[in-house]
């Protein structure tokens, strides 16, 4: 009850699947109507509703298909990395996470001399080089 009040486990899914179906099923049989004259055409048959109903048919339900299938995906991506955050040693994943991570920064090596006067070089992160102060250059 406690993963269902926290929004850990959806149940979203399964609904998805069952207004799929339903949804084919009312594009499938408005097809059927607008094929036999009646429906959306207002009685008016022939080959323009047989065209359109059988368009219908086809990419109505292939466009309901893949508009189902995003959402559900959507719950799949979040089913994944919770089973990746899981196998990876991570805690219980956040409801909501608005607090940006900050970038890892590279370690800078040990403080080096310069080769030319042998004064300390300092380490410029935005270049990512090192520079001689009393030289004023980057080594």
């Amino acid at each position: 009850m406690s993963e269902y009040l926290a929004f850990r486990r959806f149940i979203t899914p399964a609904f998805i699947m069952i207004i799929y179906i339903l949804g084919a099923i009312l594009i499938t049989i408005g097809a059927i109507f607008m094929m036999a004259g009646y429906g959306l055409l207002g009685g008016v048959g022939g080959g323009v509703g047989v065209v359109s109903g059988v368009l219908v048919l086809i990419f109505g339900n292939l466009f309901w298909r893949m508009l189902c299938e995003y959402l559900i995906v959507q719950f799949r991506i979040y089913d994944e990395l919770v089973m990746l955050n899981r196998r990876t040693g991570g805690g219980p994943m956040p409801a909501s996470t608005t607090a940006p991570v900050a970038p890892v920064q590279p370690a800078a090596p040990a403080t080096p001399t310069c080769p030319t006067c042998g004064s300390p070089l300092r380490y410029i992160q935005q270049y990512q080089r090192w520079y001689c102060d009393r030289e004023q250059k980057y080594v």
